[in-house]
């Protein structure tokens, strides 16, 4: 079999950005470059991080036949309106020209990401675009690209020879990580935010002895803004702001609620759907995997009060060792 990436490159990357975003408590995320709409579809499934949902998506990017595919995968489907949300989602993407254009006081969120796209612009667009991705001063920033010395390990690449090429055909350039930290730490110093340099994709499965381990096969710079970064203003062009092509509002539970009676017959009723058939056992985030559980608790916090309680006929057999509901186990009393 030929070497390969287990999970794929792209889920890896996209995991690391989602993974980021939701240890940063961040709500609301606009993409620079956001294409076919690829990592915002990552993004739509609800957080793991319930009590800072991502309720606000926005993407901007050059291409309206790249944002009319995005459309056409961000848009909620007829399984959205069965299975509704616990939290509302709003998704707004947007045909503009980051580079050219003023990105500042027209938008608010709580972090940019630009992933796999520096790469695509002229070295000589490099600077606008840095200045773009920082212009509303987020309070973290995710910026990913190609790690070119990785391609050591693409024989049709040819690296390190007169033939080498670049990965994509569009790329304009590829940075090594030596050149991917000194435009980070320069960004980093000029917009006062902290960096972090990760590695994305070390080992492919089914590397030979010849495999050269040069760092990752992407890498993302992690931005965290210091206390004393500020908003800076539009940059006044000619150009104009970015053109809205399309909104979607995802559609959210709403109610009933039910009573006391009828919540412990729903919380028992799919306890056993979920249990253990012989212990009467299950836990805490099988059952917060219901969907009508979640739609009638909205937070685990909520859940785990509920069953501490010994609501229901259920009670606690074992926590978790860090306090928290993940990893805590129940059992339904009258079958035990």
């Amino acid at each position: 079999m030929a070497p390969h990436f287990d999970p794929p490159m792209w889920e890896q990357r996209r995991i690391c950005i989602a993974n980021t975003l939701y240890a940063h408590n961040v709500q609301s995320v606009l993409e620079v470059g956001c294409g076919e709409g690829n990592v915002l579809s990552f993004l739509v499934s609800p957080s793991p991080n319930d009590q800072h949902p991502i309720t606000h998506l926005t993407g901007l990017d050059i291409s309206s036949s790249a944002l009319s595919l995005a459309s056409q995968a961000l848009r909620p489907t007829l399984q959205d309106a069965r299975d509704l949300r616990t939290d509302p989602l709003h998704i707004t993407l947007l045909l503009g020209d980051a580079t050219a254009e003023p990105l500042g006081q027209d938008f608010d969120a709580d972090a940019v990401v630009c992933s796999e796209v520096i790469e695509h612009v002229h070295e000589a667009q490099v600077g606008a675009l840095t200045a773009a991705i920082f212009a509303i001063a987020p309070r973290l920033v995710i910026v990913t690209t190609p790690n070119t010395e990785f391609n050591a390990n693409f024989a049709a690449l040819n690296y390190g020879t007169p033939e080498a090429r670049l990965r994509d055909a569009d790329h304009k350039f590829e940075w090594t990580r030596v050149q991917f930290e000194q435009w980070a730490d320069a960004a980093a110093e000029a917009f006062a935010y902290d960096l972090e340099v990760r590695a994305i994709g070390l080992r492919m499965r089914g590397a030979s002895e010849g495999f050269v381990a040069c760092g990752g096969c992407s890498q993302m710079a992690v931005f965290v803004r210091r206390p004393e970064a500020r908003r800076r203003g539009q940059r006044e062009t000619g150009a104009g702001r970015p053109a809205v092509v399309a909104r979607f509002e995802y559609p959210v539970f709403e109610g009933p609620r039910l009573s006391g009676a009828e919540l412990a017959g729903l919380v028992r009723e799919m306890a056993q759907m979920v249990s253990d058939c012989e212990s009467a056992c299950f836990g805490f985030e099988s059952l917060w995997g219901v969907l009508e559980v979640r739609q009638q608790f909205g937070r685990r916090s909520a859940l785990a009060e509920w069953l501490d309680a010994g609501r229901g006929g259920i009670s606690a057999v074992a926590s978790s060792a860090s306090g928290s509901a993940t990893g805590r186990r129940y059992r339904i009393g009258s079958c035990s």
